[in-house]
């Protein structure tokens, strides 16, 4: 295992490690509940039996938040109420607390929208302070009558509250937009699929409509080739010609529907097949290595055709993904299968190794003629392609 390999799945490794999972981990609930818990505890040391038991309620059950949200919610406001009761809050809340009710506010957020929680916590800020102010004279309304020390933690609260419901806010508008995202690719996808199935779709016009052409030819000319016909031979020979002809026809009425997303070249251009291999592999921008195993024989023209076009994506992915890499393309003959394996030293998958638009297209080729695709990295590295064309 050379220096590359080893750093190539280093690099796996540290894309592997996604932080947004490890976050919505059932396993981070548990270990915030339990630091709340400890925190609440700490603070509260030598409080009566239960000053404890609703510091425990008011923190705990933050370990199945995202499991029973509303459960957690109500738990968690009857632990803060039986610590009002007992004349813990609001002028000595500790921290753990503190903490659990903004995570408490945060996770209504995410349910109901960070727009009602927040009414709801303007309009409980307005009443506690006015209980902060009732509590230190009813005589005398001016902040420098009220205890900082019961007032500090209501800011701080406040303050701490505002800010996970605007993470909240900036949260929701992520996956909105990652939703959208992942909307237009699917779309992307579907639309790249289409167009590669109406391209192959003209290509085997082109090329059935060859040989369906020379049909309707000899059966036409065949009263004037061969001598002594009788009248039923020369009605055959009418009626074959005309099929074929109708056959064309409504060829080219499919293909008008099919086409709308293939411009790239007249109906009527020659298709390439792997005769024209070696001026592909010439005009690509790096070193190819190119392998035919076993006996080279006549291919249908739909197998030659579609060979050609996925070697040539293959080396168009390579040039875009992996620009100066080898690429190593191997053509194997066998007796009813034409395989293919296309290979490169480059960096390896990105990202979703299904869905890429040219392996969309790849897929669909070796699909319509009834063979196999298959992409993703390669043993040693880089980027690995193999496909099955069957040759009947």
């Amino acid at each position: 295992m050379n220096v590359a390999t080893v750093l190539t799945e280093a690099e796996r490794r540290v894309d592997a490690l996604n932080l947004r999972r490890v976050i919505a981990s059932p396993l981070t609930d548990v270990a915030v509940g339990v630091l709340l818990m400890f925190l609440a505890l700490a603070q509260l040391g030598g409080r009566s039996s239960l000053t404890m038991l609703a510091a425990v309620l008011a923190t705990l059950p933050h370990v199945v938040r995202r499991r029973h949200p509303w459960a957690v919610v109500t738990l968690v406001s009857f632990g803060a109420l039986c610590l009002l009761y007992t004349g813990v809050l609001p002028d000595y809340p500790p921290f753990g607390v503190v903490l659990s009710g903004a995570l408490t506010l945060y996770t209504i957020a995410r349910i109901v929208g960070p727009l009602v929680v927040g009414l709801v916590i303007g309009a409980l800020t307005i009443l506690l302070l006015a209980a902060v102010f009732l509590r230190n004279g009813r005589e005398v309304l001016s902040i420098t009558t009220i205890d900082r020390q019961a007032l500090s933690p209501l800011v701080v609260l406040f303050l701490g509250t505002v800010l996970l419901i605007f993470l909240a806010h900036v949260r929701r508008s992520a996956s909105t937009i990652t939703e959208m995202r992942a909307g237009n690719l699917e779309t992307l996808r579907e639309q790249a699929a289409m167009a590669e199935r109406a391209r192959i779709a003209r290509e085997m016009h082109d090329i059935v409509a060859h040989s369906v052409s020379k049909i309707a030819v000899q059966a036409e000319t065949a009263p004037y080739t061969l001598d002594g016909l009788d009248e039923r031979t020369l009605q055959e020979f009418a009626e074959i010609a005309t099929s074929a002809r109708t056959t064309l026809t409504e060829m080219r009425r499919l293909l008008g529907v099919l086409r709308a997303d293939v411009v790239t070249a007249p109906e009527t251009a020659p298709q390439p097949g792997l005769a024209r291999l070696p001026e592909l592999v010439g005009r690509h921008e790096g070193e190819v290595d190119l392998d035919v195993i076993g006996e080279e024989v006549p291919l249908p023209q739909a197998v030659d055709v579609s060979a050609y076009r996925i070697i040539q994506e293959a080396l168009t992915n390579v040039r875009v993904h992996a620009p100066g890499a080898r690429v190593s393309i191997e053509l194997a003959y066998r007796p009813a299968l034409l395989a293919l394996r296309i290979t490169d030293n480059g960096p390896g998958p990105s990202g979703d190794t299904e869905n890429g638009h040219g392996l969309v297209g790849m897929r669909e080729r070796a699909l319509a003629l009834g063979g196999w695709f298959k992409a993703g990295p390669g043993p040693s590295g880089g980027f690995l392609i193999q496909v099955g064309l069957p040759l009947e």
